[in-house]
């Protein structure tokens, strides 16, 4: 609670963490610029090796997935151009650029690092790392969550330091997620030291910041009790969802020291009072509140998903929560990927509980990967079969950049960030996000009204729409929300059309990229250098081929698994 105990919380300045507790998404002009070819540079999504990401994407999985996203992802988009008087307006240039995904696509952030350029106190890196922390998680993502400091212990006495963070992401109207209410991980400095003393034996007398054991299970209880309200409080509806209890079936002490060593965490009574009682405070709020855990959707695990089921079956049905959604952390090591299908049936066993799929920590960092190539193709692999599930509504990355990495702390690995080494050069992985972000699954269409009519189909989110005849030209934000129906705009303009086309052909056709302009199966001759994607042609060694994913330096016919179909 802030020092007047009024729950509320007022802008904060970036004091540091004290040494004692050490333990909104748009198209920037740079990615304009780049063009998707410089993105996807040195990027082996593809590969065609049997065996390999590149060669199932051989398969049906990526189209499947591609129908997918069209039907859930999209929506038809209707620009009804007119004069002042009510005339339609014939052959008027309509631009569509999107500027939002509705889609969180968001990062894990290190707050004290990106307020005060320090961790725990001490400068950590330079001011330019800090400026390019903070342009780059401004310019790829329009979600966050705090690393550590929503954490219990270590937010009571950095209250400051998360608060500003919050605060900037405010500012850049990001969301923002709540990591977390309650953890049961005392080493992680999620509990306070008075708590554990009250949860006893063998807790209190294992960890050096706690005093005494003095076994107290209603202190506790009351404790967690008091914490859920004045998080949940304080930040109000700055934060859009709050992890109620992460990692229920791993970190089990708080609830083992409330019912006993042997209650069964999934189903204990105290957790659905927990979940209860956030609940109430939330609803306050119109606060989202969500369950979280590791190993939920990675590996062989299927014991730990069927846990993670009844945890949820319990809460939904038994308690009647109404839960809003289902985090699954995705820390996926090398030898714990899951193919396409196996994402989809592991996603089936959760669906009917009415709450959202959240990837709430994807990362690759652990195993033995063969490369950073390999780490890159898993990551488009998971995204696209993720963002195509219907249910999700959230893509996380645990972190962008080596700089900051949890790995070195966690086990002593090397740092392995999804996106960026700890010198800012680009890692496939970044290639293979900003494709799929910025260029597959981002709306950036033209043509010219028919009959005063323009359509064509648009990505989920807001998008800039401008109209230009031979007389005026003017610009309006419509947000495209409904994947089943037609979003309609009307936009009044002077003049008559121009009949100037951008380049993206007749009305509603959203354009190829084989540049046969004349239909007489002549496509450029192919190139080593160049970047292809799925649906380009080219034409090599006499023949006609169609790119089937993304693609760089493979010759057409070279290989039988390779990304090239004869046309």
């Amino acid at each position: 609670m802030t020092d007047d105990d009024s729950n509320q919380r007022s802008n904060s300045s970036g004091n540091q963490l004290t040494g004692d507790t050490i333990g909104r998404l748009e198209r920037r002009d740079y990615l304009r610029s780049v063009g998707i070819a410089g993105l996807l540079g040195g990027l082996g999504v593809g590969a065609g090796v049997p065996g390999t990401v590149g060669a199932q994407q051989a398969g049906d999985w990526e189209d499947a997935a591609e129908d997918r996203i069209e039907e859930y992802r999209t929506g038809d988009l209707e620009v009804d151009v007119v004069n002042p008087d009510g005339s339609a307006v014939d052959g008027a240039t309509v631009e569509i650029e999107q500027q939002d995904h509705e889609y969180d696509f968001g990062t894990m952030i290190h707050a004290e690092f990106l307020i005060d350029q320090a961790e725990w106190g001490e400068e950590m890196h330079t001011p330019e790392d800090q400026a390019e922390y903070e342009e780059t998680v401004e310019d790829l993502f329009n979600m966050v969550v705090l690393e550590n400091v929503h954490k219990w212990y270590l937010w009571e006495d950095n209250v400051d330091i998360a608060d500003a963070a919050v605060d900037w992401a405010i500012d850049r109207e990001m969301d923002v997620r709540g990591h977390v209410a309650l953890w049961g991980n005392i080493d992680g400095y999620a509990v306070p030291p008075r708590v554990v003393e009250a949860m006893g034996d063998p807790w209190a007398s294992e960890w050096d910041e706690a005093g005494d054991a003095d076994p107290d299970p209603d202190y506790v209880v009351s404790e967690a009790m008091d914490h859920i309200e004045d998080i949940i409080s304080h930040y109000g509806d700055d934060v859009s969802e709050w992890e109620v209890k992460n990692e229920v079936i791993h970190e089990t002490a708080m609830i083992e020291a409330v019912e006993g060593e042997d209650a069964d965490p999934v189903e204990a009574e105290i957790l659905g009072d927990w979940y209860e009682y956030a609940e109430e405070v939330a609803d306050e709020y119109g606060v989202d509140i969500a369950v979280n855990d590791f190993n939920v959707l990675v590996g062989p695990y299927q014991d730990t998903r069927d846990d993670y089921e009844r945890q949820i079956d319990y809460l939904v049905n038994d308690r009647d929560i109404d839960l809003d959604g289902i985090g699954f952390q995705c820390h996926f090591a090398s030898d714990e990927t899951l193919e396409p299908d196996e994402v989809l049936d592991g996603l089936e066993q959760f669906e009917g509980y009415g709450a959202g799929f959240r990837a709430t920590e994807f990362d690759t960092f652990q195993g033995n990967w063969s490369s950073p190539d390999e780490q890159g193709e898993y990551l488009y692999e998971f995204m696209k079969t993720w963002f195509s599930h219907p249910n999700t509504d959230a893509f996380l990355v645990w972190g962008h950049w080596d700089g900051v990495h949890w790995g070195p702390e966690y086990d002593g690995s090397d740092a392995d960030a999804p996106l960026f080494d700890e010198d800012w050069n680009e890692k496939p992985g970044y290639d293979a996000y900003t494709d799929l972000v910025f260029d597959e699954w981002w709306t950036d269409e033209s043509g010219a009204s028919d009959d005063g009519v323009y359509e064509t189909t648009a990505f989920l989110g807001e998008h800039e729409v401008t109209v230009s005849t031979d007389d005026d030209s003017t610009t309006e934000t419509v947000s495209v929300t409904d994947a089943d129906g037609t979003t309609t705009v009307e936009i009044t303009v002077e003049g008559d059309g121009n009949g100037d086309d951008p380049g993206n052909g007749d009305n509603g056709d959203n354009g190829d990229d084989d540049d046969d302009d004349n239909d007489d199966g002549d496509y450029p001759e192919w190139d080593a250098d160049e970047v292809y994607t799925d649906g380009d042609r080219v034409s090599w060694d006499g023949t006609n081929w169609e790119a089937q994913w993304h693609t760089q330096n493979q010759e057409p016919g070279a290989d039988e698994w390779g990304p090239w179909d004869e046309v």
